[in-house]
């Protein structure tokens, strides 16, 4: 049986998978010789029986392997399930599964996401702990498949409380929301956390990781025009940077939620690179020991200002 596998959700598609098929050989993209590995898996089917085997990335496969693919598809027998992830010619006989990632803004169905993959892992999880959960670690399906998985050795009935105990907040999450308030406020963002205590090697790390990427979206958007969604998700899938970080790096705007300031608005390649030069130097002085932890952030704040 053929299985098409649409949707942005990886921990269900994985589920779904392993609960068919739990030894699925894999193709995916980046193997040689891909219509020979199938023909060698259905070959071994017609021999030995049941088996199966999953065709990773497909969407993303070269023209000419999803056309010889699909042609032995049309073939294969009913002892051999394929799981297709991405979209199959219409002609062919399949069956369609989808399993969708809830938009960034849809906080309860974030919470009906975690319930779904607690549910999955043979758990029950309150809505509160899922809540509480998902603001430790962000609406990140992995880190939450990660954070269960690791209290289910703990208990299989979640809480609130069990998540506060257990569960640390994701300090990168945390580190990414202040990044994000002094791109858009400059020095305001002293006074949004104790700078004595968040290591400055830390923020300068995650500052520069967030500026490359600024960078690489300022390549493809065009300058003055807001996104939509749509475009969000192809910039996206363009860049391999998450929908929710190009959210915040484009300003775009979620119903009931804070509002997001456009950063490709405020920094242009020059001076995005003068402030990776900055967060260099300082970086380098800070580890030397010819700067200490406070003077590290006015200095960059200072140099912020000038560029």
């Amino acid at each position: 049986m053929v299985f098409e596998i649409t949707g942005e959700s990886l921990v269900l598609k994985e589920f779904f998978i392993s609960a068919r098929a739990p030894n699925c050989q894999r193709i995916s993209s980046d193997h040689d010789e891909k219509e020979y590995k199938l023909r060698t898996v259905i070959s071994s089917s017609n021999m030995f029986g049941e088996t199966a085997v999953r065709l990773d990335g497909f969407s993303k496969w070269k023209k000419e392997e999803k056309k010889s693919i699909e042609r032995l598809l049309k073939s294969i027998g009913s002892s051999l399930d394929v799981f297709i992830d991405g979209s199959i010619d219409p002609g062919i006989e399949k069956t369609k599964v989808s399993f969708e990632l809830p938009k960034p803004w849809e906080e309860e169905r974030w919470i009906d996401h975690g319930i779904n993959i607690a549910s999955k892992l043979q758990m029950k999880a309150t809505r509160d702990s899922i809540k509480r959960l998902i603001e430790k670690v962000g609406r990140d399906e992995l880190r939450i498949l990660s954070e269960l998985e690791k209290l289910k050795a703990v208990a299989r009935n979640i809480t609130a409380s069990m998540v506060d105990r257990y569960v640390v907040k994701d300090r990168e999450v945390e580190v990414e929301t202040l990044v994000f308030t002094f791109l858009s406020r400059g020095s305001e963002f002293l006074s949004c956390f104790d700078y004595r205590q968040l290591p400055f090697p830390l923020f300068s790390s995650v500052l520069s990781k967030i500026l490359i990427e600024i960078g690489t979206v300022l390549e493809r958007k065009s300058a003055g025009n807001s996104l939509s969604w749509r475009e969000v998700k192809s910039l996206s899938e363009a860049t391999g940077i998450s929908t929710s970080r190009i959210s915040k790096i484009v300003g775009f705007n979620f119903s009931g939620s804070d509002r997001n300031m456009d950063i490709t608005a405020m920094l242009d390649r020059r001076k995005i690179a003068a402030l990776l030069i900055c967060l260099q130097d300082l970086d380098e002085k800070f580890k030397r020991g010819d700067i200490n932890q406070e003077i590290a952030y006015f200095a960059l704040i200072k140099s912020s200002s000038q560029v």
